[in-house]
């Protein structure tokens, strides 16, 4: 019926003939909602290949490196901006303390400990570190190391969390809620990734957690780097989620005890997709703050079995070091007297040391971490 409103709606019944399909009058009518989805689906899947495909005429540059080591005139590269990498150890090879180190050096953004160096671009300066196994006690410990290695309080571009009382789901979504937060942010670390899933063998989780490491890293070009522990009997980051980890990683970091002083840790590159960081070592001074060896000198592959050389061939050997350098430091003494000697690396600290306590040679400072340390001959011939 028509009226004043237009065309009113009909009330009467319609009659369908029995056995009528009524999926196929939907059809007709609505279309096929499955094809639809699947069209929708097509088209999305269409607009991120072409956003994915490599335009070889695009100029690009290398990913800028955010930290970095360096030895007299070489440079090694620890991360770089739109990566992630590993660090993995035995229990107690004191990973958090060379976090610490890495972080220090990040948050001041400049040449720290005369080894490392922070190179995070303006505007992306601020440095999150998350701890998923410590206690809110000594996470905070952790926070104060890294001030105290800085010689500041509270750096205004370094946050600290502890979030061993949550689940490992809400582990990762706080951690994916900072990343997408923080529009400063430049790079994060996760000690104790393996709490951010519930089986550490686990393909499907292992896989997640990677994703996860590779969207955050190239949508916000920041880095990660990630704490995880290694097998009790090998050498091996553990279960799924480690080789998962190191397959994806820019960079993996072993730490471990030096098998001659286990108040030594040692921090070695494993693997790197970019020129390699020189191996180095660390100890805990009595301040409970990490230390740089300068001194230290790597363990050789092959074993030396040079006789200890006499005190007369010790002293000659000492003077031709000095001939050579005008202020040698310890790595040019100790290199000097293995080329000479053929000696293990624990003889020369041995005999280096004994030198030092009789007087022969005697360092210009006593900070161990002196990038400018040396020594001056101070032995008489007699």
């Amino acid at each position: 019926m028509y009226g004043s409103g237009g065309l009113q709606q009909m009330r009467h019944p319609v009659s369908i003939p029995s056995g009528t399909d009524l999926n196929v009058i939907a059809k007709q009518l609505f279309g096929n909602p499955q094809k639809v989805s699947e069209s929708k689906h097509s088209l999305k899947i269409e607009e991120l290949l072409r956003a994915s495909k490599i335009d070889p005429n695009k100029a690009l540059e290398k990913p800028p490196v955010c930290l970095a080591s360096f030895d007299l005139d070489s440079e090694g590269v620890y991360c770089t901006l739109g990566n992630f990498s590993l660090v993995i150890g035995k229990a107690k090879s004191k990973k958090t303390f060379s976090i610490s180190l890495f972080l220090a050096c990040l948050v001041a953004n400049k040449s720290v400990f005369g080894k490392f160096e922070g190179k995070l671009p303006p505007g992306k300066t601020r440095v999150i570190f998350f701890d998923t196994e410590q206690s809110e006690y000594h996470v905070q410990k952790v926070y104060h190391r890294i001030c105290a290695l800085l010689g500041v309080q509270s750096p205004i571009n370094f946050e600290a969390y502890f979030l061993r009382q949550f689940t490992p789901t809400e582990r990762l979504a706080m951690i994916d809620h900072a990343i997408n937060t923080k529009p400063d942010l430049g790079f994060v670390a996760i000690d104790g990734i393996r709490d951010l899933v519930n089986s550490i063998n686990s393909e499907e989780e292992a896989t997640k957690i990677a994703s996860h490491l590779l969207k955050w890293t190239q949508e916000k070009n920041i880095h990660v780097i990630t704490v995880l522990h290694q097998n009790k009997g090998d050498l091996n980051a553990r279960g799924h989620l480690g080789t998962e980890l190191i397959n994806k990683a820019e960079t993996v970091l072993s730490v471990s005890l030096d098998p001659t002083d286990k108040n030594i840790s040692v921090v070695e590159t494993e693997f790197s997709r970019d020129k390699s960081p020189e191996t180095f070592a660390f100890t805990v001074n009595d301040m409970g703050l990490p230390e740089i060896l300068e001194e230290w000198i790597p363990q050789t592959s092959g074993k030396k079995t040079g006789k200890e050389p006499s005190s007369d061939e010790l002293f000659e050997a000492i003077k031709d070091v000095f001939k050579n350098h005008v202020k040698p430091k310890a790595r040019d003494i100790k290199n000097g007297l293995k080329e000479r000697f053929s000696l293990p690396d624990t003889l020369v600290n041995t005999l280096k040391t004994r030198m030092e306590k009789d007087g022969w040679i005697t360092p210009n400072t006593t900070t161990q971490n002196d990038p400018n340390r040396f020594y001056k001959w101070t032995a008489s011939n007699s």
